[in-house]
C-alpha cells in the first residue's frame, strides 16, 4: 500500500470527501478560543457537574464496570473504607501505599487497616529532606507493595477513565507500580465526557497551572504484544478498583 492509498483509507474512514475543508474544530479543543472564552466554559463546567453530580455518578459506574474496574458504589466515607479492608483481606496484602489526594483523608485508613498487620505508608514528599532519595525510595516501595491508593483529581464517565494530575503530595507511582490499584472517587468529581476534561486542562494551561503529566487510567493494564492475545497486567496494576463515594 503507497502513502497515497493509505490517506485515501484514513480519509474514507473519517467520512470526508477528496478535496474536502476539514471540519470545524470543537470548542473543547479549540486552541484559539481566549483566555475568558475558556474561563467562561470552565464555570459552565462546574455548574453542570454540581447540577448533575449523581447522573455523572451512575454513568461512571456502568462504564468503569466495562471498562475493566471493580466497581463498588458507597454512600460514605466509613462504608469506602470497610470496602478496602476487605480488599486488602481478600489479595492478602502486607504493604499499601497512599497518596496524598484529600479524598483520603477522611477514610482515615490507619484506623481502618489497624489490627491486620499491614505496612501502610502515605508517599508524599517532606520538603525539609533530599527529595531525589525520597523519590528513589518511593519507587523502590511502590515495586514491592501489594495495593496502591490514590484519590484522582477527575473521573471521566463517558470511558471510566480515572484521571490524576501532577500535584504536591501526589506520586503517580502509587497508581502504577504495585498490583492492585484502588481509585476512590467523590461525588463532583465526574465529568460527562473527554471534552470537558480537555477545557480544564486548557484552563489551567492558561493560568500556568499545567503541570507535568497526566494520568489517564481506564481499567487494569493491557497488552496485546505478545501474539496478538490481550493480557493484563504487563505494564501496570493487572487489578483496579474503583470506590465511588456518595
Amino acid at each position: 500500500m503507497d502513502s497515497k492509498e493509505f490517506i485515501a483509507n484514513v480519509r474514507r474512514s473519517l467520512g470526508r470527501e477528496a478535496g474536502a475543508p476539514p471540519p470545524a474544530p470543537p470548542d473543547a479543543t479549540y486552541l484559539a478560543l481566549s483566555n475568558q472564552q475558556v474561563k467562561s466554559k470552565a464555570q459552565a463546567i462546574s455548574r453542570d457537574l454540581e447540577a448533575n453530580a449523581d447522573e455523572y455518578m451512575a454513568l461512571l459506574e456502568k462504564s468503569a464496570e466495562e471498562a475493566g474496574w471493580r466497581v463498588a458504589r458507597c454512600e460514605n466515607a466509613t462504608e469506602a473504607a470497610n470496602h478496602i479492608l476487605n480488599i486488602v483481606r481478600d489479595v492478602e496484602a502486607t504493604s499499601v501505599l497512599f497518596s496524598g489526594h484529600s479524598a483520603l483523608d477522611d477514610l482515615h485508613l490507619d484506623a481502618a487497616l489497624s489490627g491486620t498487620g499491614v505496612q501502610l505508608e502515605a508517599m508524599v514528599l517532606d520538603d525539609n529532606s533530599d527529595k531525589k532519595a525520597q523519590r528513589d525510595d518511593f519507587r523502590q516501595k511502590a515495586i514491592n507493595a501489594d495495593i496502591g491508593i490514590t484519590g484522582v483529581d477527575y473521573a471521566v464517565a463517558e470511558t471510566g477513565t480515572a484521571v490524576l494530575l501532577a500535584q504536591k503530595g501526589v506520586s503517580r507511582v502509587v497508581s502504577l507500580l504495585p498490583p492492585v490499584h484502588i481509585a476512590v472517587v467523590e461525588k463532583g468529581q465526574v465529568l460527562p465526557s473527554l471534552d470537558e476534561l480537555f477545557t480544564l486542562r486548557r484552563k489551567e494551561f492558561l493560568n500556568d497551572k499545567l503541570g507535568s503529566y497526566m494520568n489517564l487510567i481506564s481499567g487494569p493494564s493491557r497488552s496485546a504484544d505478545i501474539e496478538y492475545q490481550i493480557v493484563t497486567g504487563v505494564h501496570g496494576p493487572g487489578e483496579v478498583h474503583m470506590v465511588l463515594i456518595g
